[in-house]
């Protein structure tokens, strides 16, 4: 069983949600880079910034199903917009269905963060939309081999924290709740460690509409992440907050604003704090 260093430069690791634009668009770790600079008035990064992208395996997926609508409205432009509204309701239903593409897209992630595990490296996860479902899963995954995620040994974990940003976790399609979260505390064993503990942060708008899965964003329902992962994942060694951020101006600028949101780049600096790293 590796061992992690904390001495070294710690790692975060961004996985997209749906994208705007191809693979070679997909630059979220360098928007995120940029948050926390302006924070830190000059001094350097204290960690190491990657993007994990899986827009090319979702794209080769849907691409026969986009082909053939855009085929259909004998329009080009009317083409295009079907095709971006496939490529959008594509990524989602992937996630949602977790057939072979989602299997794939998983376990590649779990292999790219077991490259970090395997070198001694810390590591931080920010995911996005629908990335957010991948690395809930990969997450838990690892936490379920190895003894990897023991509560009481933070230096065996392959990731030290987790942040979700404009996460469809809540919604009932994807059947995810805190019983679906692994059990990090052995049986009779008393949490009087919040250190110990495994941090999940997510952030949200109350305007973004993937969070609320309705165009119009969230209504009276602005509660369903806390009813479905409130205080309970803390007796299974999870630590698990909300932050509610005003991300963009509304719509979907609020799924697309998180990235440079000032509240996202503290609550990556808290984040850090908790693996030891004061920025």
């Amino acid at each position: 069983m590796v061992s992690i260093d904390f001495t070294r430069k710690k790692q975060v690791l961004v996985i997209h949600g749906v994208p705007a634009g191809g693979v070679n668009d997909l630059r979220q770790h360098e928007a995120i880079r940029k948050n926390v600079r302006r924070h830190l008035g000059g001094f350097a990064m204290p960690f190491e910034m990657d993007v994990f992208k899986y827009e090319d395996i979702n794209n080769e997926a849907a691409l026969v199903v986009k082909k053939a609508l855009a085929a259909l409205t004998g329009n080009r432009i009317a083409g295009w917009i079907v095709e971006q509204a496939v490529d959008v309701a594509g990524d989602v239903a992937i996630a949602f269905l977790k057939g072979p593409t989602y299997e794939l897209i998983k376990e590649r992630f779990k292999a790219r963060i077991m490259e970090s595990y395997d070198r001694r490296e810390p590591l931080i996860i920010v995911a996005h939309g629908p990335g957010t479902i991948y690395a809930f899963d990969a997450v838990n995954d690892l936490m379920k081999q190895f003894g990897l995620f023991q509560w009481n040994r933070r230096e065996t974990r392959p990731v030290q924290g987790l942040i979700t940003l404009g996460s469809p976790i809540a919604l009932d399609l994807f059947g995810r709740d805190w019983r679906s979260m692994t059990d990090l505390v052995p049986a009779r064993m008393k949490v009087d460690d919040d250190t110990m503990l495994f941090p999940w942060i997510n952030c949200w708008d109350p305007a973004d509409p993937i969070v609320a899965g309705s165009l119009a964003g969230l209504s009276s329902d602005a509660e369903q992440f806390d009813r479905k992962f409130g205080d309970r994942p803390y007796y299974l060694g999870w630590d698990v907050r909300t932050r509610v951020i005003i991300a963009g101006s509304g719509h979907l600028a609020a799924h697309t604003g998180y990235w440079n949101s000032s509240d996202v780049g503290f609550t990556l600096r808290w984040m850090m704090s908790r693996c030891g790293v004061s920025i």
